[in-house]
């Protein structure tokens, strides 16, 4: 067992978390610096954990309320490592296999397309190394750098359960024992580093709940941050990849124009606003976290408001990247420490179909905390509700939250038969003004109208699809393809964009995250987030579902070879196309089309039957969409374990999203919601029924044999790799819509 790093302060107790009642409590006054002694390192009686992990974990000492109680212009990394100490990263050390990926060069490598290559650590391994090519052929010695943990991953004893069980704020919900071993490995990694998560290790679960989804268009899930946005009364905290001036980008200005009004006109304090993007520059080199002049963030390429067009609102701007190739690939908005949504989407224009969620409850805290530390930096201003955490009643149930059409974000749409006919109007003359040029999607901002409630957003949204060309019309943010299924397929659900969810208690949750790694290499595994991945693949019962845009981490690959070996049913969405690029470069796993060849021939005949891949289709679809075509892409990134846990969010399952993006995503125990949200997945898509690939060989064919027109086998040689420059490059640069 690996012991914690000892802090340079301890966490004391009963301070910043809810107490019997759900009022929080704050810290006394105190600085930053602060150091008292060591959490405690006597033995454990179950040992899963260690003591000194689990008094963190106990502890109600956050990041949150330490920053709280520190001088205003405290680094939030500062409050940090007063914490939990200096983190060692540990799992950024290079193993003795990525060594030899770089050792193994030839002085040939070393130059031209090598040297590039090298650069972007995407070089292959050594000869002496059994590693599965990136055509997808035979090697069963491949390496899998996770193949130590997997191996180490066991079921937890009741003691352990029921040590894990208090390692959370669960509230009245009761964990289930899935969720728990599940969650138990994310734990694990925190050994060495208590925030290797990005998150107080006391904040790592909660309760929430989720009113809504919104599974579509990305113009859908943008109108939603602008409804949010514009109802914020004191701070907003958005987070993305990468933001690009586009209509979805102005579709966010103007919301943040209307909020400044709105706040104007009430005469109110005015709105702290923070935004952070990814877009790669030298100066990173030196520090990640880059804070962005008025002059740039106004500027062509970015577009935001100036100060003088929003009197209302304090904004405040960071560009974080970690060099080469730590991509900042969060997702995310924390309005008012009362809601978070987590969405798969850039602020950009792209041809995606995508998935939010809409999370309240106390695991809002927990975001509020991971934007808090991805910051870093000090803020100016000071975000205002620092020192006012919300407080929740007690017991915490269903009746203190708004489901469907009493949500705030819905009651105010209106009836919804009655506003159909207006929102097909509406729908029909944004998409009518749809163009792509040179592969980018310029989309019709939202100015006029603003959502009050989540019922009035889904009336507006899900009632204007009465006829299949209406679908295809939604759909068709790119270029314009015409539908091919005009009629729904068997048992096939209505298209339904905005998912008002089913009224529940709060739910237990966590953040499976994993922060930005920039050094190359491929041993970067013992991250929440990678094992929360492996632990739902391990510890499955009956099924894993995965929808992701691209599927060829080796880890994962393994993974769900393992599970269908042992006879668990894995289902996978991908995209035909996707990156095809980026993923072609030595080291990045390969394409979906290598990937799905690879997994059906390392499988028996009688196994092949529990692995199921489909290529995504299109809801107005009779085949697969090819990526490549830039008409249609999928986006959405979840697993669904045994139809009971969901790990939803912003992780791919590629190379990138493994081993090196920051990723955010949240953990949640609920048949319910796993229930709805499959459905909904179902329901907005026809991939489930004209998807599937041929097991035989894991190529797309229609009923009478016919492959897909335009499925190319992949280039060969020198050729691969400089086809896949391109696809890297962007990747590294935070582009592309990954």
């Amino acid at each position: 067992m690996t012991t914690a790093q000892q802090p340079l302060a301890a966490p004391p107790t009963g301070v910043g978390e809810p107490t019997a009642q759900g009022q929080v409590l704050t810290a006394a006054p105190a600085t930053a610096t602060q150091s008292t002694d060591a959490p405690s390192t006597s033995a454990n009686p179950s040992g899963f954990l260690s003591p000194a992990l689990l008094a963190h974990i106990k502890s109600s000492r956050t990041v949150t309320s330490e920053l709280a109680t520190a001088p205003p212009d405290t680094a939030v990394s500062q409050v940090a490592e007063s914490l939990y100490g200096k983190p060692h990263h540990v799992h950024h050390r290079a193993s003795k296999d990525e060594q030899l990926e770089h050792d193994s060069a030839t002085g040939t490598e070393s130059k031209g397309i090598g040297k590039l290559l090298e650069k972007l650590h995407l070089r292959k391994a050594s000869t002496d190394e059994s590693v599965r090519d990136e055509t997808g052929q035979k090697d069963k010695d491949k390496k899998n750098p996770a193949a130590d943990q997997w191996e180490a991953m066991r079921l937890l004893t009741e003691a352990e359960l029921d040590e894990i069980r208090g390692c959370g704020q669960w509230g009245e919900s009761k964990p289930g024992e899935l969720f728990l071993n599940v969650y138990a490995q994310a734990l694990l990694t925190l050994e060495d580093n208590p925030i290797n998560g990005l998150v107080s290790p006391s904040l790592a679960g909660a309760t929430g709940v989720v009113p809504l989804s919104i599974i579509s268009v990305i113009p859908d899930i943008i109108e939603h941050h602008a409804d949010i946005i514009v109802r914020a009364e004191h701070e907003v905290f958005l987070a993305t990849n990468f933001w690009e001036a586009s209509g979805s980008a102005q579709t966010i200005v103007d919301a943040m124009k209307e909020l400044s009004r709105r706040v104007i006109e009430r005469k109110s304090k005015k709105i702290v606003f923070k935004l952070m993007y990814d877009r790669g520059n030298p100066s990173q080199v030196v520090n990640p976290h880059q804070a962005v002049d008025v002059k740039t963030y106004t500027g062509d390429k970015v577009k935001l408001p100036a100060p003088e067009e929003i009197p209302g609102i304090e904004l405040e701007v960071q560009n974080y990247h970690v060099p080469p190739v730590g991509t900042f690939h969060a997702k995310y908005m924390v309005v008012d420490r009362k809601i978070a949504i987590l969405n798969s989407n850039n602020i950009q224009d792209r041809v995606n179909v995508e998935m939010m969620t809409h999370i309240e409850g106390p695991i809002v805290q927990s975001f509020y905390d991971l934007a808090l530390l991805s910051w870093s930096s000090a803020f100016h201003p000071p975000l205002p509700l620092l020192t006012s955490p919300p407080s929740y009643p007690a017991p915490l149930t269903k009746d203190s939250f708004h489901f469907g059409q009493a949500h705030p974000l819905v009651s105010t749409k209106g009836d919804l038969e009655s506003n159909a006919s207006k929102a097909r109007q509406t729908l029909a003359e944004h998409h009518a003004s749809t163009e792509q040029a040179n592969d980018e999607q310029t989309m019709v901002p939202k100015k006029e109208v603003w959502d009050a409630n989540d019922t009035a957003e889904a009336d507006r949204v899900d009632d204007q699809f009465g006829s299949a060309d209406a679908i295809t019309q939604h759909l068709n943010t790119g270029t314009k393809i015409e539908g091919t299924d005009k009629n729904a397929p068997a048992n096939a659900a209505a298209f339904t964009p905005v998912v008002l969810h089913s009224p529940h208690d709060p739910l237990p949750m966590a953040l499976v995250n994993r922060a930005p790694r920039g050094k190359p290499g491929h041993g970067d595994t013992f991250v929440p987030q990678d094992q929360a991945f492996l632990a739902g693949f391990k510890f499955a019962k009956k099924s894993v579902f995965v929808q992701t845009p691209t599927f060829n981490a080796t880890p994962v690959v393994e993974a769900a070879l393992d599970a269908v070996r042992r006879g668990i049913l894995v289902e996978i969405y991908a995209d035909l196309g996707f990156n095809d690029e980026g993923e072609l470069l030595p080291f990045q796993g390969g394409t979906n089309e290598m990937v799905a060849s690879y997994m059906y021939d390392h499988l028996t005949q009688s196994e092949k039957e529990k692995l199921k891949i489909y290529w995504y289709t299109g809801k107005d679809q009779l085949t697969p969409l090819n990526a490549k075509d830039k008409s249609r892409n999928c986006h959405v990134k979840l697993m669904l374990v045994d139809s009971e846990i969901i790990i939803q969010g912003n992780g791919n399952q590629d190379t990138q999203s493994w081993f090196h993006s920051q990723e955010v995503n949240v953990l949640i125990d609920s048949p319910l919601l796993a229930g709805e949200i499959r459905r909904a997945i179902d329901a907005n898509q026809n991939t489930k029924f004209y998807g599937l690939v041929d097991p035989k060989d894991g190529i797309w064919r229609d009923k009478e044999g016919k492959e897909l027109a335009g499925q190319k086998p992949p280039p060969k040689g020198p050729l691969k790799s400089l086809v896949g420059v391109k696809g890297a490059i962007q990747r590294v640069r935070g582009e592309g819509g990954f």
